[in-house]
């Protein structure tokens, strides 16, 4: 048993990533419905791929952590010339399920090397190409994950993991500023979920704005906040 709380929460990288054999994924996504430890760590790797894939501008790592990746990537290269041609084939259809699940936490290995190379972190501080600062920030939600990335001054949520609104419903982006004596400012960003669980929205700019909020409201929005609170991302 993991100390996580289920001996199957080592296979969350490797059902992010997809690089499970054929017919387990499936079977892992059964799994996930009952098991909110594995759900929960599904959520939490989830955004990576969301992040590959939003359109956030493209970022030049510091020349140490593209060292590093760099070096990672020689040694796994050196590694498997010798052991072999063979090294790096499926591991044969007859082993054990205890066998093919023991090499699983190298995908957990690949998961981190990519989150490397993306420079991808609660709060990292990152550079742009144009020497401009870019930040991750994570933040308070109900269920699943949610992160800020901010870059020149734009910003995109990602979210991960957080329940479809209910019915008749939608959420909807809100901009809090420092002055506690006026309600959240609505903005026109209304989202729900895709059916993997996942989201991603552009942010009006977050200049002056202490925190991001999200709420469910009535379909078409409200110019006041009237739905519970799902996502708080404080800025400031």
């Amino acid at each position: 048993m993991s100390m996580d709380g289920c001996s199957r929460i080592d296979d969350a990288a490797s059902y992010v990533l997809r690089a499970m054999p054929d017919g387990e994924w499936e079977e892992y996504e059964l799994h996930l419905r009952g098991c909110a430890a594995c759900a929960e760590k599904v959520a939490e790797l989830g955004f990576v791929s969301d992040a590959l894939l939003s359109g956030v501008p493209q970022l030049s790592a510091p020349p140490a952590i593209r060292d590093s990746v760099m070096a990672v990537v020689r040694a796994e290269s050196e590694l498997l010339q010798a052991a072999g041609a063979s090294a790096d084939r499926p591991p044969a259809a007859r082993r054990s399920r205890r066998l093919r699940f023991a090499v699983r936490p190298l995908a957990a290995v690949a998961l981190a090397t990519v989150l490397l190379a993306l420079g991808i972190g609660s709060g990292m501080l990152l550079t742009g190409d144009d020497g401009s600062p870019t930040r991750t920030l994570t933040g308070e939600t109900v269920a699943g994950t949610a992160r800020l990335h901010i870059a020149d001054g734009a910003a995109k949520l990602v979210v991960a993991g957080l329940p479809p609104p209910p019915r008749g419903r939608i959420y909807q982006v809100w901009l809090d500023h420092p002055n506690d004596q006026q309600p959240p400012q609505p903005t026109d960003r209304l989202f729900s979920m895709s059916k993997h669980g996942r989201a991603t929205v552009d942010v009006p700019s977050v200049e002056d704005v202490s925190a991001v909020l999200v709420t469910d409201e009535p379909i078409g929005g409200s110019q006041v906040p009237t739905g519970k609170k799902v996502i708080t991302v404080r800025v400031t």
